[in-house]
């Protein structure tokens, strides 16, 4: 399918996963277009009218170049091509997230604070149809993203150009917007299926039914967590076998409250998402004469700086990690009970994956620091944006999270196997999952293997067809 884009309104994660992640391709609808027109000829009138003026990367170049205006020959050659950007080099970013940047980059087109020419325009939504650019995840020490965006847009749009279409590709936050909506999308598959793994690994503890009770949901008061609780009820609906007459160790009681302030904090994200991708971002902007009689006016703004993306992403690899210490508290414990793996086995054998889980809690745990805003080299760019490390650090700690689910599914899905109890219906796609993947039985020589298995089956809920 195609996806029409009219205003910057259709720009929601929704819309992200079916381009970036699914790979549908994108179109500017015939009113986008005429629009996108209209607000070029008033902004060309408006430099036309102030070619005199200080107007940042438009009559004049950008960075230290602000500081003076230029002349017809020079301004016409400074627009013809990209401004100039920094490089940077390493590891690329993935396809998904490189498409879902060209998505959001047209935010400030649709919103008409770009002034870029239709064809232009079209330009940037027809890159969607082709194999994307090398865009490099590390190295990003600037306010902004114009590092990513220079690599991405250079080869296709330089020397192509006119005045201010330059910075209205390299400046601003598209990025930001991006990569969180990236890990908002990921983190609805991993909470869904940490709440089935976790939900198994309740049934292999014996855990009692009060601990999810949905009275526990009124008295909390909190939605997220009544969300959870009532799908961890529903996961192990029709369970058989006796529980215990007493609580549970503190890691399944408190296994709910986590994984309900997890789905808080990826709404809270998803929040920001939405806002981001709709907004603009772009340094200056071009506001019309609808706003700003009588021909509008160019505004030199802090748009590049998405206050909303490295928060959310924090509280994402917070939230991962959290999880992650109480799967491998859930692994000890479940390895400890009578009826558990390591009375059934004659030497130590599944029993020793809790060393497993334990280094991958840490991973998460070093993964979840804060992303602060980065010092600048100096001069006028004397602050760097985050989100870039920020995106990272969320994805190592909800890999991490997801390596260590993997371990407590085995773990959960071998407890009830030796003591022949069969997983409940809402559980039994995860239950077969693991049988086929790391059977009963399974020697220390395919542990590895068996694991990557498991894995491979929560990460394909993660990222459903990754490139």
């Amino acid at each position: 399918m195609t996806v029409v884009l009219d205003t910057s309104a259709d720009l929601t994660p929704d819309v992200v996963r079916r381009v970036a992640w699914q790979g549908e391709e994108v179109v500017l609808s015939p009113a986008a277009v005429s629009a996108i027109g209209r607000r070029r000829v008033e902004f060309v009138a408006f430099v036309d009218a102030h070619h005199g003026r200080h107007l940042y990367g438009i009559t004049t170049r950008h960075h230290t170049g602000a500081k003076q205006v230029l002349d017809a020959d020079d301004r016409a050659e400074y627009a013809r091509r990209l401004p100039s950007t920094p490089g940077s080099t390493g590891a690329g970013l993935p396809e998904r997230v490189v498409r879902a940047v060209v998505l959001a980059r047209l935010a400030d087109v649709l919103n008409g604070t770009a002034a870029v020419r239709p064809e232009t325009a079209t330009a940037l939504a027809a890159m969607l149809d082709g194999p994307m650019p090398y865009v490099p995840a590390r190295g990003h020490g600037e306010p902004g993203n114009i590092i990513a965006l220079g690599h991405l847009f250079r080869s296709r749009f330089d020397g192509t150009l006119e005045i201010g279409e330059g910075m209205s590709l390299v400046n601003g936050a598209p990025v930001s917007a991006a990569v969180l909506t990236d890990a908002v999308l990921a983190g609805q598959g991993r909470i869904t299926a940490a709440e089935d793994v976790f939900a198994m690994a309740a049934l292999a503890c014996r855990a009692p039914a009060e601990h999810y009770d949905e009275e526990l949901a009124r008295v909390w008061g909190d939605e997220h967590q009544a969300a959870t609780l009532e799908r961890m009820r529903g996961l192990m609906a029709g369970a058989d076998g006796p529980s215990l007459p007493y609580q549970a160790p503190v890691s399944f009681r408190s296994a709910p409250r986590v994984l309900g302030a997890t789905r808080r904090a990826l709404a809270q994200a998803g929040d920001g998402a939405r806002i981001s991708l709709s907004a603009s971002s772009n340094n200056p902007i071009f506001v019309g004469p609808g706003t700003r009689p009588p021909l509008g006016e160019v505004m030199s703004n802090g748009g590049y700086h998405d206050p909303l993306a490295a928060p959310g992403l924090d509280a994402l690899a917070r939230s991962w990690a959290d999880l992650a210490q109480l799967v491998t508290a859930q692994v000890s414990r479940l390895l400890e009970r009578p009826d558990g793996i390591l009375a059934s086995e004659p030497e130590a054998q599944v029993s020793l994956l809790d060393m497993t889980s334990s280094g991958w809690a840490e991973e998460a745990r070093a993964a979840a620091g804060p992303s602060l805003i980065g010092l600048g080299p100096g001069g006028q760019t004397d602050t760097g944006s985050a989100e870039m490390i920020a995106w990272r650090r969320a994805g190592d700690a909800g890999a991490a999270l997801d390596a260590g689910l993997a371990v407590l599914a085995v773990v959960a899905a071998h407890t009830l196997g030796h003591r022949g109890q069969a997983a409940p219906p809402g559980l039994h796609p995860l239950a077969d999952a693991v049988r086929t993947g790391f059977p009963l039985g399974t020697g220390p020589v395919d542990f590895g293997s068996g694991l990557e298995r498991v894995q491979a089956h929560i990460t394909g809920r993660v990222f459903p067809g990754r490139d």
